[in-house]
């Protein structure tokens, strides 16, 4: 390096680049610039063995979870919100973690093949067409753009995906608690607790005085913070979704019985029935031996060795053995398709498909509207993804939202003011504004006038603009005077009936008083369940689960309150009793034991296995990277 500096100085142009390297090391740091060509990472957040992910592919999972968030959520979230939460560093982390279990396992050869991704892609309902519900191609690649993924993105996806479960299954395979800790599992799920309870009505507890006017002025002044009315903006919305364009879709009758006549015996008619036979041997090799011959073309009625034979004639849905229905009922079975052998009590079965009575095919005008319906919502998703390609282009434009709505012959919708959760100032939720997830988010973020990002939700595609903003205030005294007395009494009301309540558990506790006699100073009795609870039986009690965590956290003669959502009724209970199991109902419960126990085992194992993966593969990390990636959050927001 140095070498070559030197030799850069002999002339004009070399002093310049020369100089322009030694600002960029002072400007970057010059260990950071060496560590990174060191590290092999250039532009990428992070990497292990030959996997690595970009700044880019990293933005998609962070969307992703955001829209996972917003779809669940009643306050939308931004990527700014996440990163104020920790939680892009946390994603960071999980994503990190991924990475160096797939780097492990590409470098031990583990990877599916293009045949399993396949499989993985037809068990994707989106992924099919309508009307033959198979795998469709251009509906795949319709769904991927509206994603914004391109295929091989999402496929690599698929195949990660493919090879955790493998690594996982792997681990996972054979694992048997031991007797010792079989055996305290046991004892943990047979414990039984006796409990008893009564209803409390809180409303027949003392009242707080009521408060004077001073005291309502002064409850205004402490809390004027928390009285104060949010910003709240009157905001714009375009709204595309392919319900748009379904009024603007023909289909010809044509088209309707084109469509009839290809798929109506597969998709318009009522289900075929099948008649096959089952054929029961007493041993394995007299049934594989009969298999083959039935194989070869031979005939079920002249087999040897058929210890039992039943003839059956039926639908699908009439065959309870699942996997007997798919081989006789399936796509594609034909008449000769073979089921077994398979084990049948003390007995082996095989099964042949002896013919098939199609089903009667549903006259075409009582599907006509079926077939329109489904063809105008498809044509309706292609001109949808059309309007999209507009509305990219008139957002690059730096168009308003009143030219964007022109342009795609989209209508505009104005909202009443609301705050950052969507609520207007009367406390009516809007929620056609919420659905626009961080379109809605952003428009709290941006000027008056100005057009936000474009949020692809899952009822529509949204951009918002906000067109008025109300500053954040703090209403008079006297405009909600009697507002803030409303607040001031029902804390009131609320700290007096805890304070009773804490008094009426000291006295149940000390001994002082029974819940017999608190039962009927309320006018109602004392209940329990009938039987002793345990937690097997638990969650048929009917009790609130609160109660029924606080049940198995308690000790004996400890008692609890439980307010109803409203405060007015009062779940009054205390543990009786508390009794291990004995060793017989050990022994009875082991297997359950075993089975929560194997659950726990796999959870430990695959944490274990984790830790020695990441122990193994050396996972290098681009700070620098990930630092200018969350910068830019802030600068795009």
């Amino acid at each position: 390096m140095l070498a070559l500096m030197k030799s850069l100085m002999n002339s004009f142009v070399g002093k310049i680049i020369v100089m322009i390297i030694i600002a960029g090391m002072a400007f970057w740091g010059v260990d950071q610039m060496f560590a990174q060509i060191r590290g092999g990472l250039g532009s990428n957040l992070a990497a292990s063995g030959s996997r690595s992910i970009d700044p880019q592919a990293f933005d998609r999972r962070v969307e992703t979870v955001i829209r996972n968030i917003n779809a669940e959520s009643e306050e939308p979230m931004t990527k700014s919100q996440l990163q104020e939460q920790g939680m892009i560093d946390q994603l960071f982390q999980m994503e990190a973690a991924k990475l160096t279990l797939l780097g492990f396992a590409e470098s031990i050869g583990i990877h599916p093949s293009a045949d399993a991704v396949v499989e993985e892609l037809k068990t994707v309902d989106a992924f099919k067409n309508p009307l033959t519900g198979a795998l469709d191609l251009d509906t795949y690649r319709q769904v991927l753009y509206s994603s914004r993924i391109t295929q091989k993105e999402y496929e690599q996806q698929v195949a990660d995906d493919l090879i955790l479960k493998a690594l996982r299954n792997g681990a996972n395979a054979a694992i048997y608690p031991a007797k010792t800790l079989s055996n305290l599992q046991a004892r943990y799920i047979g414990e039984e607790r006796e409990v008893a309870w009564f209803l409390l009505d809180a409303t027949k507890l003392p009242e707080p005085d009521a408060p004077t006017d001073e005291e309502v002025r002064a409850f205004y002044d402490e809390n004027l913070e928390s009285l104060k009315q949010p910003e709240r903006r009157m905001i714009d919305m375009l709204k595309m979704s392919s319900e748009d364009f379904i009024s603007q879709v023909t289909v010809t009758d044509q088209e309707i019985a084109t469509i009839y006549e290809a798929s109506k015996t597969e998709r318009y008619s009522e289900p075929d029935t099948r008649t096959y036979v089952e054929l029961y041997f007493d041993t394995r090799e007299a049934a594989r031996s009969a298999f083959g011959l039935l194989a070869a073309g031979g005939d079920s009625a002249s087999l040897q060795g058929v210890a039992n034979r039943e003839t059956k004639t039926g639908r699908k849905e009439g065959t309870a053995d699942k996997d007997l229905a798919e081989a006789m009922f399936g796509p594609g079975k034909q008449s000769g398709a073979l089921f077994g052998p398979v084990e049948r009590g003390n007995q082996w079965m095989i099964a042949r498909l002896m013919s098939v009575q199609p089903g009667a095919v549903l006259p075409l005008e009582q599907v006509e509207q079926e077939i329109r319906d489904q063809l105008s919502r498809e044509r309706a998703e292609v001109m949808l993804y059309e309007k999209m390609e507009a509305l990219d282009r008139a957002i690059g434009a730096g168009y308003p939202l009143s030219q964007i709505g022109e342009e795609l012959n989209v209508p505009i919708m104005t909202f009443a003011p609301v705050g950052p959760q969507g609520v207007t100032e009367e406390g009516a939720p809007m929620v056609s504004l919420i659905n626009a997830g961080d379109a809605f988010a952003q428009a709290f973020q941006i000027p008056v006038g100005e057009t936000s990002n474009r949020y692809d939700g899952p009822t529509g595609i949204f951009l918002t603009s906000p067109r008025k903003i109300i500053e954040a205030y703090t209403p008079e005294f006297d405009q909600i005077k009697e507002r803030v007395r409303r607040n001031l009494l029902r804390e009131r009301e609320t700290n007096a009936r805890q304070t009773a309540l804490d008094q009426l558990k000291e006295r149940l506790q000390s001994g002082e008083t029974t819940l017999e006699v608190e039962a009927r100073k309320s006018d109602t009795e004392v209940e329990s369940p009938p039987a002793p609870i345990s937690r097997r039986n638990a969650a048929d009690t009917g009790l609130p689960t609160q109660a029924i965590a606080s049940i198995f956290s308690g000790k004996e003669g400890e008692v609890f309150t439980f307010p109803s959502r409203d405060g007015n009724i009062v779940l009054v209970l205390e543990v009786l009793r508390i009794t291990p199991p004995d060793e017989t109902q050990i022994a009875s419960i082991a297997p359950i034991a075993d089975t929560s126990l194997i659950t726990s085992l796999q959870s430990d194992l695959n944490q274990a296995l984790d830790g020695e993966i990441q122990a193994y593969m050396k996972l290098r990390t681009n700070e620098a990277a990930l630092n200018a990636y969350k910068a830019s959050i802030s600068t795009d927001q």
